[in-house]
């Protein structure tokens, strides 16, 4: 039997839309010349095109994979059916009569600017001309404007065409296209037949734009809207869907620049940029109100999270306008901000002990300042801090602390940082600001759930009956009820004392949650610890999910537990998705988990880059990790201002802020500037005046200028000032190391979880302990040889003192998997705080008190 298929498919496309068009154009006219009723003239064509066309999609397929599943029909027919049919009909009746009652009320001319004296086929082709200019700046309109385009993405959101589909717009689309596409020719009285008419070109034109048929326009692509053009408006790419705009001609998308059709290769793919947009009717419905999930994976929401986000996108826009305004015009004259906050908190202070016995009465400017007060450590404040706690007496400050910041230092006493009610407002606002950065950066990262961890609000009392905790966490519990409901965890989580039960409860309640868009957490060793648990316990996790029940609240204070006990649910479908998942690989990501993760917010600089980078990939590949900014016990130094490059800029309208460059502070002859002076690109020692009253306080921070904001440095954590060794005169420096260590993550793949090194005073070398991420392999010599040698090209001194043979190579030691959190134990039960732990991967030997030995592989 003789193949038809070259016959077929090289003489039919060119003929079968201007012979499909022609025949439905004449069926209209013979219907008319009978007299039949006009809707029986516009319908009849249309179906009978609708069938041929239908006809043809089978039989000369343009894509074999666009072909329409029963699926695709029925949700493709309800958009027919109630957008393309009944909802123009109640349109007209509800507003056009309306429209046209009120025109006869006024006598306004309308009907006297058509030409209704031509005849019908000319009319109609005046229709078309400019009702589609009017669509045409609609439609391009469509993809430039936000609101309009969420609206159009519906439309754009199937990932194949065929004649159904030409009618999958949300409700709202269309009712603004009819005011551009019929109610103008309405309102000029446009005779019926011309609308008819009109229909039938209309929607005969739109079947064959959008049908899977193998199609050959030629010339003709000139002059109509073709499928051929409007495959390529449906493209995936953005730079080529945003061309022929055209509804039934492209004369206006050749006029305006517009036009696109490249010879020799076909679309790749048409669709949206998120693969995943829901494609359901009624779920289509919502899509518009839910962010940009035309181009990421974003959760489907409720009624009432559409409502939580309208609210929440109204209380960004007032924090525009008030918090970020307020830094934004302090940021515009640092020096000027810089110097009213100064002199405000000493005329806070001024009849304070400390006030009275540095002479604040004198002070007017910076440099009265520093000649009447000289730098601090916590430890010159300290006992001034526990006698104005103790006896409630102004010592170091006019108002009283309301709480104090327990230490986030590694080692030694704790210290109690106090903390105003001023302090507790000032947070806020930064907070607020922060919070506004990330909502602009990635708004879709708050319509779904936010998964934080913070300290616990109070972890105690001090003797003179003041709480000491954390002033985040006292945030946290005392948010708004509406903010709350987007939080997973409740504050109660945050105040179990047993490490291992917080961490449990935090992975089963946050497990029951898939519409996790927000993770945010100080250090990125709590994403390690979260994803190790999990994974480790999974099978009891997810039992004890399916159940609703939680063993480890029997260990629980009985207040606690029934706190926690509240927020747990039965979730038998979501266990058993987990469950389903973890069979298809041997550890579960959180991109397996809460695929809609947006955001992560964490600690960058530092050490914590490299636990970062060991933990990123296993998030969503599309996540955006946005530093959190210059955060101690003492005060919040800066707020991230850009999502892109990660600035900080300094909290000029609460803190005052000193600088001494590295090498001038280490030389022991330091010279102090303000933010004005800084340098592009140098690294400063930091020191903060704050209103609770740590004046001139040594922050025993190094950090680095990055770049500008209006008028204002930006800066970035870059190491303690601890983190220095010197054997032999090498002077080695903590960001010699983190950059060391980076290298080798890169050249040999390698993922630390946790790593440490040591100088050994003894046999004068250094010791580099690393723990492997999960699943990784690493060759001890070969990479400690690597980082040896990557160390010699970072400091000279280094490379002299080994090629002297005063300083010995570097030995790598392999920890088990765990390793860390041993650490972090044992620091936490020393007096740190778990929230903001941070380590030094860089100290001598004698001063690291943590056994590594046990530990080594």
């Amino acid at each position: 039997m003789q193949d038809t298929r070259p016959i077929k498919y090289c003489a039919l496309p060119p003929l079968i839309y201007p012979t499909t068009m022609l025949c439905c154009l004449s069926l209209f006219f013979v219907l008319q010349a009978q007299a039949l009723p006009l809707w029986i003239c516009s319908y009849v064509p249309v179906i009978f095109g609708a069938g041929l066309i239908a006809f043809f999609e089978r039989y000369t397929p343009h894509l074999g994979q666009w072909l329409a599943t029963k699926t695709d029909v029925w949700n493709d027919a309800l958009f027919m059916v109630t957008v393309q049919m009944v909802l123009p009909k109640i349109l007209t009746f509800l507003v056009a009569i309306t429209l046209l009652q009120l025109i006869e009320k006024i006598t306004l001319p309308t009907q006297a600017l058509w030409p209704h004296h031509w005849p019908i086929g000319v009319q109609a082709l005046l229709m078309v001309l400019s009702a589609d200019f009017l669509r045409y700046w609609l439609h391009r309109f469509s993809h430039q404007l936000t609101p309009l385009w969420r609206l159009h993405a519906v439309h754009h959101s199937p990932p194949k065409l065929y004649w159904i589909n030409v009618a999958r717009f949300h409700p709202i689309e269309k009712a603004v296209q009819f005011l551009f596409d019929s109610m103008p020719f309405i309102l000029l009285g446009v005779g019926s037949e011309v609308l008819a008419l009109y229909f039938v070109f209309y929607a005969i034109n739109g079947f064959f734009q959008h049908c899977n048929i193998e199609l050959h326009f030629g010339p003709l692509n000139y002059l109509i809207s073709s499928a051929e053009l409007h495959r390529w408006h449906h493209s995936r790419k953005v730079q080529e869907s945003n061309s022929n705009y055209g509804n039934n001609v492209i004369i206006w998308d050749l006029l305006f620049g517009t036009y696109f059709l490249p010879k020799n290769r076909q679309v790749e793919e048409v669709g949206l940029v998120n693969k995943d947009y829901p494609l359901g009717y009624a779920t289509q419905l919502k899509t518009p109100f839910l962010g940009r999930i035309d181009q990421y994976m974003m959760p489907l929401q409720s009624g009432v999270d559409i409502i939580l986000n309208m609210l929440l996108k109204i209380r960004m826009n007032i924090i525009k306008r008030s918090d970020y305004q307020r830094l934004i015009l302090a940021a515009g004259d640092p020096s000027k901000a810089q110097a009213e906050t100064l002199l405000s908190i000493v005329d806070a202070n001024r009849n304070t002990h400390f006030g009275r016995n540095h002479n604040f009465a004198a002070i007017d400017d910076y440099s009265s300042f520093m000649q009447n007060v000289p730098v601090h450590t916590y430890e010159d404040l300290r006992s001034q801090i526990n006698a104005q706690g103790q006896h409630r007496e102004p010592v170091l400050t006019a108002a009283m602390p309301v709480m104090y910041n327990q230490t986030s230092g590694t080692t030694g006493k704790p210290k109690y940082i106090p903390v105003l009610q001023q302090n507790l407002d000032a947070l806020k606002r930064s907070q607020h600001i922060f919070s506004y950065m990330q909502y602009q950066a990635r708004p879709e990262a708050f319509h779904g759930k936010l998964l934080r961890l913070v300290s616990p609000a109070i972890d105690g009392y001090l003797e003179n009956g003041i709480p000491y905790g954390s002033a985040s966490g006292h945030i946290y519990k005392t948010m708004p009820k509406i903010a709350r409901a987007k939080y997973v965890l409740p504050i109660e989580v945050f105040e179990i004392t047993d490490y291992d039960s917080k961490y449990y409860i935090i992975a089963l309640l946050s497990l029951a949650e898939e519409n996790i868009t927000y993770f945010g957490t100080a250090n990125p060793s709590t994403c390690h610890r979260l994803l190790e648990l999990i994974n480790q316990q999974l099978v009891t996790l997810l039992q004890e999910l399916a159940t609703g029940t939680c063993s480890c609240l029997e260990t629980l204070p009985t207040a606690q537990a029934a706190a926690i006990r509240q927020h747990l649910r039965p979730h038998p479908t979501r266990a058993e998705q987990l469950r389903q998942l973890a069979q298809t690989t041997d550890t579960l990501a959180f991109s397996d988990i809460w695929p809609y993760l947006q955001v992560l917010t964490t600690w960058t600089g530092g050490s914590c880059g490299i636990s970062l980078a060991g933990i990123l990939p296993y998030f969503p590949a599309n996540i955006q990790v946005i530093e959190l900014g210059y955060l101690a016990s003492e005060l919040r130094g800066t707020i991230t201002i850009d999502a892109n490059t990660n600035a900080g800029i300094p909290t000029l309208d609460e803190n005052f802020f000193e600088f001494v460059e590295k090498t001038v502070w280490e030389s022991g002859t330091p010279e102090f500037i303000g933010i004005d002076a800084l340098q592009q690109g140098a690294e400063y020692y930091l020191f903060v005046t704050t209103p609770a009253g740590l004046y001139r306080y040594d922050m025993n921070d190094i950090v680095e200028v990055t770049g500008r904001f209006a008028n204002t440095p930006t800066v970035r954590f870059v190491q303690k000032g601890k983190g220095v060794t010197n054997l032999t005169g090498e002077k080695l420096y903590e960001s010699q190391i983190i950059d060391a260590v980076h290298r080798a993550e890169i050249e040999f793949q390698l993922k630390p979880r946790f790593y440490q090194v040591l100088a050994n005073q003894h046999d004068m070398h250094y010791e580099c302990y690393i723990e492997p991420a999960i699943s990784t392999r690493i060759e001890p010599e070969q990479i400690a040889a690597y980082l040896d040698l990557r160390l010699q090209e970072l400091n000279t001194e280094y490379e002299a003192k080994r090629s002297s043979g005063r300083l010995h190579s570097l030995i790598l030691y392999t920890l088990k998997n765990g390793t860390y959190e041993h650490y972090k134990k044992h620091c936490i039960a020393k007096g740190q705080r778990e929230g903001q732990f941070k380590t030094l991967p860089l100290q001598y030997r004698h001063d690291f008190h943590f056994d590594l030995a046990p530990y080594i592989e």
